[in-house]
């Protein structure tokens, strides 16, 4: 979501700069695609050492920093989808708490640990108290990959709204492949977010 977000922020005529502080309990980084990126005009930043010697180092460049306080730049910062991944943003909430914020919690009613209200609130809470920021937003990425249909978004979209309910915080993204997007119901809460296949090989 997080490179598909900057893409769709850059084709927009925006000043991107993504963040990857996606560095524990890696699956799928958003460094490993800086080239692509940056060839689209997205800065990338990720740990000091360059995003291939460092590819597996837990760290982060402070560079980041620098676009915070650009007041034309947005600032996309990938973070881990659990307490813990989320340890990574803890060093620079002082900064995103100065320069205001936009923090998005992502539903995916297909992994075993957000398929229902209760996990939902589980994870929310625990990025919530390591963080100590607020979400204020959330968006819809359930999937089945290139499999993905109209029934699969509707029931991470349901799954959404349950939450958003318990917790008054808004949809604001809705994720899916491109043709996938232009079949779901046109009154549906939220930004429409085309999602690309970036971090999976054609074979994945």
């Amino acid at each position: 979501m997080a490179v598909s977000l900057a893409m769709k922020r850059k084709s927009e005529g925006k000043k991107v700069a993504l963040g990857d502080l996606d560095i524990v309990n890696v699956y799928f980084r958003s460094r490993e695609k800086a080239e692509v990126l940056e060839e689209k005009g997205i800065h990338v930043v990720s740990s000091t050492l360059g995003h291939r010697s460092g590819l597996d180092l837990p760290a982060i460049s402070s560079e980041i920093r620098n676009y915070f306080f650009d007041p034309d730049a947005q600032v996309i910062l990938d973070v881990g989808g659990d307490k813990a991944g989320t340890n990574a943003l803890v060093m620079f909430r002082q900064d995103v708490l100065s320069v205001g914020y936009e923090m998005i919690f992502t539903v995916n009613a297909y992994r075993p640990q957000t398929s229902d209200l209760a996990g939902l609130l589980y994870h929310l809470e625990g990025i919530e108290f390591v963080s100590r920021l607020t979400v204020t937003g959330l968006a819809v990425t359930t999937h089945q990959l290139r499999d993905t249909t109209v029934s699969d978004v509707m029931k991470g979209y349901d799954l959404a709204k349950q939450l958003s309910e318990k917790r008054g915080i808004p949809i604001r993204y809705v994720c899916a492949l491109p043709h996938v997007l232009q079949e779901l119901p046109e009154d549906l809460e939220g930004e429409q977010i085309p999602i690309g296949m970036y971090l999976r090989e054609e074979w994945m």
